[in-house]
């Protein structure tokens, strides 16, 4: 088990980032002392758990260090611990997602703007918003006085306004506010600057506001994660409509008055002593409270009318696949229409089109109170399609029921939210309506504007989409290697995203997290995703592809995604034209870039969309279209920006990190492969006793299935009755070619019973090694060959095509599977027949007589007089026949010298001739070779189609075996990693299991506590020569034992 956590040390001591490593279920007196120590306290790092003095908080918390345990809540992956004393009011993080949420009457959302995001709990009374510190929530907007207007909830539950003097004015709903306060509505829009705030009454304080819809369920894992299943959590509910219990809503009207820039404000979160709560860091404002979660998002589109339903469908046309929705038009601070609406991507100025034409299906006038009545359902239905920063934070807090809500075939997959515009129509205005992109039409997007409130912009764009994609419908790749920058700047100004589960390498990708802070990371990252567009539909010549090509495969492309983060210059000039490719390419497997450039750069790659910031203070942008996705997005200006803080967005992340998707009926979650992998586990048979393999032999049908180890997915497993009949596997010296064949020998024998299943082992080249001579002891093998013995090896030629004679005879031009079938009909309805005095199978394996049971050495001296042969059967016994041959290559080109040379030509010509009749005779071959080339064109190669390429030795034998080459690149330190080739041509990479391993009888796992660097997470993991620990029997042994007793008691 291994979770990230962070410990703040005593006075003020800066926070530190350990990754601890621990069998489950270690109590955290275990660590405290390192965790202590890696704060700077001073203690010890050695604990002496129970015994420890080290005191550890989460949050307000006091742990127990025996009864708290490593892996549980609060103790999962994110944390934030403080020594010796509670943290500080706005520096203790998140708690956990699913922890009991903390009571408030209300909330106050900051729904828009250049500080977005805050959630602050009002507990009654008065809060101050403004831009100083002295505000009780303050705002980094550059438009907002220092203390600009005053919110209260008073004793009777109703909230109010007034300005306090501000410069810009106080604006609900689009009317001004003056001094004297003035109702202020449930979901009413409160504009100060140019940020946008709602308040948001809780139910458990007023009964006739529903309760907000429950999150999904969170279930910990007991190793730092805690499990969630999106779409578990209830359906949103309608709107409130009204405050606690006085007030109404105020009907949408004129536009604002021009605003003056009030100077820069402050650039972080401020505490406060005031009346209004808040979530921690990044949710401006502090005060009592905490994190809470729950979703209180509304769906007022269950309360339309039906002409007003069709309006919204009309609407929200830009979500849907194919339509990339910006909200054309759009109004400035002075009200004047601004932007184009050019009719291809603009699905809300189609709307607007339609009011104002009067054509057949628009709005028809009405009173004044109905038209606002329908603005207002309009507007607000827009806004719940694509949520804003509070509701993005609270879901991730809750989490909420809108978390990873959208998988690839939402029709608002990879639609992001830049920020709102006021919409004009012939009815009125539609009032702060989101901006978004759809990534799947643009293909790519770029944002550029001075470097503070860029950042901003882009942690509120890759935030929404991580709180709405799960990790196995979108992966995150970070690239910021620009030397313009200091190292030390970027990795704090991209540190947050390292917590997300969305950067956790789920594709073999040769790192620990998905990021680049150097050029060498950068150059892995982008060819790793190279390789996945070689893999695509555009193939090896992808970065010629056109444009026509491009849009077709990126049409057909269901997910997964991919988000390329490309920030500033990449480093080299290969970096630029490799990203630049990505750009234009990447769309077709699923690969989007967003690329962030601060004047005087410009963006590294022309992008289907760019964003630009813009503005006195830079807190509005521009949206235009570009790139091949010319009219993908409608040209609008005057967007009031999203953007956040790095507080909140760390906490955000944090909420995140412990989450992971429970694996749902039907659905597999990713994950990177591991360096080694045991076959017993991908058997399920970590504990082989006969009574599992029993169970194991009644429930696979006798079918010949071998799992090969593990895979992204989960274990990957072979058919050679319903795939094959034939499986090849080719590699270089070292790569595992024998081990793998060891492996699938045993996954064989746990298929199927020995009277249903026959083994026969041929080792090609003997003098290498043990080969699968090991694997004799499996009650299936009834022969096994060492190809040194030319009068040996003739009599098993001569043995093999006897029995595929035989087989003719019996089956009499019928085919194995039909005769099989018939034969398994007849049994079930024939009596069960006795049977005793069944002779046990004749075994003729040559092994070691000092370590073999007195069956084995009888075999082996059966052997030794020459008398090789294929197991003898009765009457008409017909068992499925393996053939594993291993180094097949040293067969058909012996070399030299080679003492089995004069009769290597009789073995290929008996294995070939099994190759062309084992469908029909239920004869499979397993095959292995280290030189492809001199296999290649064999009947044997040929009519394998179940491939197998382990690490080769260069791009053409790879492309012989699995027709991609791939295989020339996997690490010579990780044997058996290679890759699977299934008739239909999917290609899959997985791990071999091992099985010739020896497993430990003693061990030892000591818990440890290191730092987390996390400009070294883009490296490749340390790598550690594999050895054996073990002084226990191999797996393979144990395997065997199994097999034996539990073929003895059927």
């Amino acid at each position: 088990m291994q979770i990230r956590l962070t410990v703040l040390g005593p006075r003020g001591a800066r926070a530190r980032d350990v990754l601890v490593t621990a069998p489950a279920g270690t109590a955290l007196g275990a660590v405290a002392g390192a965790l202590a120590a890696s704060a700077g306290s001073g203690q010890p790092a050695r604990s002496s758990g129970s015994g420890s003095s080290v005191v550890l908080y989460a949050g307000t918390r006091r742990l127990d260090p025996k009864a708290s345990v490593l892996g549980v809540p609060p103790l999962v992956d994110g944390a934030v611990l403080s020594v010796h004393a509670p943290a500080d009011p706005g520096h203790e993080g998140p708690l956990h997602a699913g922890h009991p949420t903390p009571a408030a009457p209300a909330r106050l959302l900051v729904v828009g703007g250049p500080d977005a995001g805050g959630v602050h709990l009002l507990q009654g009374g008065q809060v101050r918003i403004g831009r100083s510190a002295d505000a009780d929530v303050p705002l980094d907007d550059p438009d907002v006085s220092r203390l600009h207007c005053a919110v209260t909830l008073d004793a009777d539950g109703r909230f109010l306004v007034a300005d306090l003097g501000s410069t810009n004015g106080t604006y609900l709903d689009g009317r001004p506010v003056g001094p004297r306060p003035v109702p202020l509505a449930p979901g009413a829009l409160l504009r100060t600057g140019e940020s946008t705030l709602r308040v948001e009454p809780s139910a458990a304080y007023d009964g006739g506001t529903p309760p907000p819809p429950p999150g999904p369920p969170v279930v910990p894992d007991a190793e730092g994660h805690l499990r969630v299943t999106p779409g578990s959590g209830a359906g949103r509910v309608p709107a409130p409509r009204g405050p606690l219990r006085a007030g109404a809503p105020s009907a949408p009207g004129a536009t604002t008055t021009p605003r003056t820039s009030g100077g820069t404000g402050p650039g972080g979160a401020g505490p406060s002593e005031a009346g209004a709560g808040h979530l921690g860091p990044g949710v401006v404002g502090s005060a009592p409270g905490g994190a809470f979660g729950g979703d209180g998002r509304a769906d007022t589109r269950d309360r339309l009318t039906s002409a007003s339903r069709d309006a919204v469908t009309l609407a929200g046309r830009g979500s849907a696949p194919g339509q990339a929705c910006a909200a054309p038009g759009g109004t400035g601070r002075d009200g004047a229409a601004s932007g184009q609406d050019s009719g291809r991507g603009g699905a809300i100025g189609a709307w607007a089109r339609r009011i104002a034409s009067g054509r057949p299906g628009g709005a028809r006038a009405g009173s004044g109170r109905e038209d606002a009545d329908r603005l207002a359902a309009e507007a607000a239905a827009l806004r719940e399609r694509s949520p804003d920063p509070a509701t993005v934070l609270v879901t991730a807090l809750g989490p909420g029921p809108r978390l990873w809500e959208r998988g690839p075939d939402h029709p608002a997959a990879l639609t992001v939210r830049l920020g709102t515009a006021d919409l004009p129509t012939a009815l009125g205005t539609l009032p702060a309506v989101p901006v978004t992109v759809d990534l799947r039409r643009t293909g790519s997007l770029a944002l550029t504007g001075p470097r503070p409130r860029l950042s901003g912009l882009a942690r509120s764009v890759v935030a929404q989409l991580c709180a709405l994609h799960s990790p196995t419908a979108l992966e995150v790749v970070l690239l910021s290697a620009d030397r313009g920058r200091p190292a030390e700047q970027r990795v704090e100004e991209w540190a947050w995203l390292s917590w997300l589960p969305h950067l956790r390498p789920a594709h073999g990708q040769d790192c620990r997290l998905l990021l680049a802070f150097d050029r060498d990371q950068a150059e892995a990252r982008t060819a790793e995703l190279a390789r996945r567009l070689e893999d695509g539909p555009l193939g090896p010549g992808w970065a010629a592809a056109g444009e026509s090509a491009v849009a077709e495969a990126a049409a057909r492309r269901g997910g997964p995604f991919t988000l390329l983060v490309v920030d500033g210059d990449p480093g080299s000039a290969a970096l630029r034209e490799s990203v630049a490719r990505l750009t234009q390419a990447g769309p077709a497997a699923g690969v989007h870039v967003l690329c962030l450039a601060a004047p005087p750069q410009e963006p590294v790659a022309r992008c289907g969309a760019t964003a630009r910031l813009d503005g006195e203070v830079a807190t509005t942008l521009s949206l235009t279209p570009g790139g091949p996705s010319h009219g993908a997005v409608d040209a609008v200006s005057h967007v009031t920006v999203d953007a956040v803080s790095p507080a909140w967005a760390e906490r955000f992340a944090r909420a995140l990190a412990p989450l992971r998707e429970t694996d749902r009926a039907g659905r597999t979650t990713r994950t990177a492969l591991p360096t080694t992998a045991r076959l017993l586990d991908a058997l399920d048979l970590a504990v082989a006793t006969p009574s599992k393999v029993a169970a194991r032999w009644s429930a696979g049908a006798d079918a010949p299935r071998a799992a090969l180890g593990s895979g992204p997915e989960g274990p990957v497993t072979v058919d050679l009755a319903a795939e094959g009949p034939h499986l090849l596997v080719g590699g270089a010296p070292g790569s595992g070619k024998t081990e793998l064949l060891r492996s699938v020998a045993a996954a064989l024998a746990a298929s199927a019973r020995p009277e249903r299943l026959e083994l026969v082992l041929v080792d090609g080249a003997p003098e290498r090694g043990e080969g699968l001579r090991v694997c004799t002891d499996l009650p299936q093998v009834g022969t096994h060959l060492a190809a040194g013995d030319p009068v040996r090896m003739r009599e098993f030629a001569q043995g093999l095509a006897a029995e595929l004679k035989r087989r003719e005879e019996l089956l009499d031009g019928t085919s194995f599977d039909r005769w099989q079938a018939e034969r398994a009909l007849a049994a079930q309805s024939a009596a069960p027949r006795a049977r005793a005095g069944t002779t046990p199978p004749e075994r003729t394996a040559p092994a070691a007589e000092a370590d073999r049971s007195p069956s084995a050495r009888e075999a082996a001296q059966e052997a030794a007089r020459g008398s090789l042969k294929l197991r003898t059967r009765a009457g008409e016994e017909l068992p499925r026949l393996v053939v594993v041959v291993d180094d097949f290559d040293a067969l058909t080109a012996p070399a030299l010298g080679s003492p089995g040379r004069p009769a290597a030509g009789s073995v290929v010509r008996a294995v070939e001739a099994a190759a062309r009749a084992g469908a029909r005779l239920g004869v499979h071959l397993v095959l292995s070779t280290g030189r492809p080339e001199r296999t290649a064109g064999t009947e044997a190669d040929e009519l394998s189609r179940l491939r197998i390429a382990l690490r080769t030795e260069d791009p053409e034998s790879a492309a012989l075996l699995v027709h991609v080459e791939d295989p020339a690149g996997l690490d010579e330190a990780v044997p058996g990693r290679g890759y699977l080739r299934r008739p239909d041509g999917g290609v899959t990479p997985f791990q071999a299991g091992r099985v010739s391993g020896r497993i430990p009888r003693t061990a030892t796992l000591r818990p440890t506590v290191v730092p987390l660097e996390w400009e070294r997470m883009g490296d490749p993991p340390t790598r550690r020569t594999p050895r054996e620990l073990g002084n226990g029997p191999t797996d393979l042994a144990l395997l065997a034992s199994a097999l034996v007793r539990a073929a003895e008691s059927s």
